[in-house]
């Protein structure tokens, strides 16, 4: 019997063998095989793929849909009673033998490293992984986002590494094929331009050499508003004059950049450099007058809870008033702004409640990077106005940043500006991973040695060193919370406004043990930026440390809701479960643990967490296996924590642990 083969790279598709695609009737019975064909063998919780396809359900309900969707999906794939989709437990997990997945071969490939293992890695990259599958929402598709931004470095790596096999064998039309490929995952490579460029000229092929000369001049300027590099230029006057010999500086792409553009004259603010922001009025799609004066304000209110972020430009709203009457073309609308960003949307009353739909939209190109839909009940208008302004600008300003940092991967590093850099680190911070933390100060450190007076790029620093203290062996941490109190201290001596910065200020003293001073620091860092959700966690965090935990949990759970997509939030559901747990609340702590796992599976303190939940429900077997992965994801890791104690009080900590420990699983 022909073996099933699946395909997601480049979309989804199921067949047997040489045979037509396999119909598999629903999206989410679809997501289900892409999910579990994404790691052959690997066991996947129900409760955890109940929780990913239908976050918003009761548990009931969603593993009854779970149930149905596994129905159709083996329906669909299993043939004459072959197991494809095995049953363990609660876990299901899809047998290896009976499947071939082409990202697993990729990568398989991929790590072996020689020539035609890598041939045959790129044979399999036809496109982004799960590119236009469009299978599910929610969870499901920021886990897609993060494998498809994996594997796409992966495959920059393969097409790189092919492009030097092939130029130094001499198959010079190979190697502008993958040359061109490389390109197309990302068009601002500028040495693989130079690399084309030069290719061309062995074949001969002066003509497409320059033609390739003004297509990287053209990206350049249209996508970075700068010009290509001295060494570009002079190639380019090379081939003009017609030199029958071009002299390569390398064998490939990767040869040492050039120094970056002229930086801007002193006398230009930095900060007006970057992205600009318009918030345009929000259409009154209702007609009643008072409903005008409120989508006004409301657009000012967005403004206003947009600038306490002080990461963006923002036009001011006597500007985009103007606008009212011209949103046919928000292209023109942008360019006569000089705005890359548009925040627009409607304001309906629908009887006492207000339905206030809002987009982000990156200009450039007209494409939607945002939308939702906020239903408020009408109270005091002004209120809900005030409510709606800072979810809404709780949600777009993440939005922003991970749109900018989009761009800014694929520019060289040595062409990014300060900003750029701290952007791009804390887009490191956010894999809360070691490696991540280390590549997040080198981006910080490179920031400040750009501008030394950047308070943004300490607050990186500190945030880095604070990471990095749940990861060290305990002996590490008190001097990672001093060097990260240093880094927040001087942070705050720079720009005293900085809601991040007084954040990072707050956690050092909570590793400190300065209970106090963290409360009235975060509570500062709110007052700035009422916006800003990953404080409001982090103060309800605070509060259940210091005994406050029905208060720290209202808290907590306003911030999720605040920005229900922040990038932090896997930690601050666990820090929900903890505070659960104190008011043993076993069920509901293992909720909240279970959905911090399924957002961060490769996190070993998330699962720690769990285990403890799981502990207190006397679930001893499933409590054991958590702490098997946790010492799987990282070998030590149950020794670093036998010393850890959440809270001061001897009485907590002693309940806390209690259910690993009357199951003698703490050691």
């Amino acid at each position: 019997m022909a073996g099933l083969n699946v395909r997601l790279f480049g979309g989804f598709e199921v067949c047997r063998g040489r045979g037509p695609s396999i119909v598999i009737p629903t999206r989410k019975a679809r997501a289900l095989v892409a999910l579990l064909a994404r790691r052959p063998g690997r066991r996947q919780s129900r409760e955890a793929m109940a929780a990913m396809f239908w976050p918003d359900s009761a548990e009931p309900e969603a593993r009854g849909n779970l149930r149905q969707a596994l129905k159709l999906a083996r329906r669909a794939i299993e043939d004459q009673g072959d197991a494809v989709i095995i049953g363990e437990g609660d876990d299901l997990v899809m047998a290896p033998a009976s499947v071939e997945v082409d990202v697993d071969l990729f990568e398989r490939f991929h790590e072996a490293g020689a020539a035609d293992a890598l041939e045959r890695a790129a044979a399999l990259y036809r496109g982004d992984f799960l590119e236009g599958a469009h299978l599910s929402g929610g969870p499901f598709a920021d886990w897609s986002m993060v494998e498809r931004v994996r594997l796409r470095e992966r495959a920059s790596d393969v097409f790189s590494r092919l492009l030097d096999y092939r130029r130094d064998a001499g198959r010079t039309g190979a190697a502008i094929d993958m040359a061109l490929r490389l390109l197309g995952l990302d068009p601002l490579q500028e040495p693989v331009h130079r690399c084309l460029m030069r290719l061309f000229l062995e074949q001969g092929r002066r003509g497409s050499a320059l033609d390739q000369y003004r297509v990287c001049r053209t990206t350049l300027e249209r996508e970075l508003g700068i010009a290509p590099e001295p060494e570009t230029e002079r190639l380019y006057q090379e081939i003009r004059r017609g030199r029958s010999r071009i002299e390569p500086s390398v064998s490939g792409p990767n040869f040492p950049a050039q120094p970056a553009p002229t930086p801007a004259p002193e006398s230009v603010d930095p900060f007006l450099t970057r992205p600009a922001v318009a918030v345009l009025p929000f259409a009154n799609l209702g007609g009643d007058p008072v409903q005008t004066y409120f989508s006004d304000g409301l657009s000012e209110d967005i403004i206003a809870a947009l600038a306490g972020w002080r990461s963006f430009p923002l036009i001011a709203i006597n500007s985009t008033l103007a606008c009212r009457d011209e949103r046919h073309d928000v292209r023109a609308i942008a360019h006569g702004l000089d705005a890359r960003y548009i925040v627009d949307g409607s304001v309906r009353r629908v009887g006492k409640r207000i339905r206030i739909t809002a987009r982000l939209i990156e200009s450039e190109g007209g494409r939607h990077l945002w939308a939702e839909r906020f239903d408020l009940d009408l109270r005091d208008i002004l209120s809900v106005q005030d409510e709606a302004a800072r979810k809404i600008a709780a949600i777009v300003e993440p939005e922003l940043e991970r749109a900018e940092l989009g761009r800014i991967v694929m520019k060289r590093t040595e062409d990014l500006t300060a900003w750029e850099h701290c952007l791009q680190g804390s887009s490191f911070l956010r894999r809360y991973t070691p490696d991540g933390n280390a590549l997040a100060r080198t981006s910080f450190e490179e920031a400040l040695r750009l501008d030394p007076d950047y308070s943004d790029a300490f607050t990186g620093v500190a945030f880095g060193h604070l990471r990095d203290i749940r990861f060290a062996a305990p002996g590490e941490r008190e001097m990672l919370a001093a060097t990260a109190l240093r880094a927040a201290r001087r942070a705050l001596s720079l720009n005293d406004d900085s809601s991040m910065a007084h954040l990072a200020f707050a956690e050092a003293h909570v590793w400190a043990e300065n209970f106090d001073v963290a409360i009235t620091e975060t509570s500062r860092a709110i007052e700035i930026n009422p916006s800003n959700a990953i404080a409001r966690m982090g103060f309800g965090n605070r509060l259940d440390l210091i005994g406050r935990t029905t208060e720290g949990i209202t808290e907590m759970e306003h911030g999720l809701k605040l920005n229900p997509r922040d990038p932090w939030r896997f930690m601050y559901m666990s820090f929900l479960a903890r505070a659960h747990i104190v008011l043993g609340d076993y069920q509901t702590a293992l909720q909240w643990a279970r959905k911090a796992v399924l957002l961060r599976p490769d996190h070993p303190d998330l699962h720690f967490r769990h285990a403890i939940c799981l502990g207190h429900l006397d679930r001893a077997e499933e409590a054991r296996d958590a702490l098997h992965e946790c010492e799987r994801l990282r070998t030590g890791y149950l020794e670093s924590r036998k010393t850890w104690r959440p809270y001061r009080e001897a009485a907590r900590n002693e309940h806390y642990f209690a259910g690993l420990d009357r199951h003698g699983l703490r050691g």
